[in-house]
């Protein structure tokens, strides 16, 4: 485990005692959960940790974490232009969120996902249409095109909830690969905690069949050359960091 890592797992450690100690379910994923099934731990090269919360315990993962975690620690950033939550680390200052070079995890949602053909489509070309909205948001500048913009991802986002609708018998993370992360909602069911360097990590009660249908055989590791951590940066974190700090008079 090198320094990013260790640090990271600091920052897991401290979000899973909010969570467990409020009783709110959650899943390692992507990543993380490869991580835990084929090294005990981080992937090697890995440079994240990818949560994943019931979209309908997302108000009580924000009041937990908001209420548990240290402020001069980290910012719980709940973005105006991206459809999921982070934890940022503050370790190096405001400065590491306006470079892009804070550490942080992703809290994804899961999603409802449509189960008729027609609805499917709406909901697809929904989730890529604001995928593109949010690349495009995150590197405007100037704040009134911001605001006007901002519109777009609400817009499709909302269409894709719309699309959705009650009763969907499978979720998704409405993510740029969300066509390979579409399962029965029974897959997650009772987290399945799993070793995870010196502590615990929960996986889908259906870990095997997720990981095998999204990724084929991973617990072979790819070759050297693909061998990468995560590419991005939180949505308009510094935006939304600097907004923040405004309401609270800071």
């Amino acid at each position: 485990m090198n320094e990013v890592q260790s640090r990271l797992l600091k920052m897991y450690v401290d979000i899973k005692r909010s969570l467990d100690g409020h009783g709110i379910r959650f899943y390692g994923c992507f990543g993380t959960a490869i991580g835990a099934v084929r090294h005990d731990g981080f992937i090697p090269w890995d440079d994240d940790i990818d949560l994943v919360v019931w979209e309908e315990d997302l108000p009580r993962v924000a009041e937990a974490l908001k209420a548990d975690l240290d402020p001069r620690e980290y910012y719980y950033h709940e973005s105006t232009c991206d459809d999921h939550p982070h934890v940022i680390s503050l370790e190096e200052g405001e400065e590491s969120i306006r470079d892009r070079t804070a550490l942080f995890i992703d809290i994804f949602p899961l999603k409802p996902y449509p189960d008729g053909a027609f609805r499917r489509i709406v909901e697809n070309a929904a989730i890529q249409g604001d995928n593109v909205a949010i690349h495009v948001l995150d590197r405007i500048g100037p704040d009134a095109i911001h605001r006007m913009l901002r519109w777009t991802h609400a817009f499709l986002y909302k269409l894709a909830d719309m699309a959705a609708g009650p009763g969907c018998g499978k979720v998704t993370v409405r993510s740029t690969t969300f066509k390979s992360f579409i399962f029965p909602r029974e897959c997650f069911g009772e987290p399945v905690p799993h070793v995870f360097e010196d502590t615990e990590m929960p996986l889908p009660k259906e870990w095997d069949l997720i990981l095998t249908s999204a990724y084929g055989d991973y617990m072979t590791p790819p070759p050297e050359g693909k061998r990468v951590g995560a590419a991005g940066f939180p949505c308009c974190a510094y935006r939304d960091y600097l907004i923040d700090k405004k309401k609270k008079g800071v």
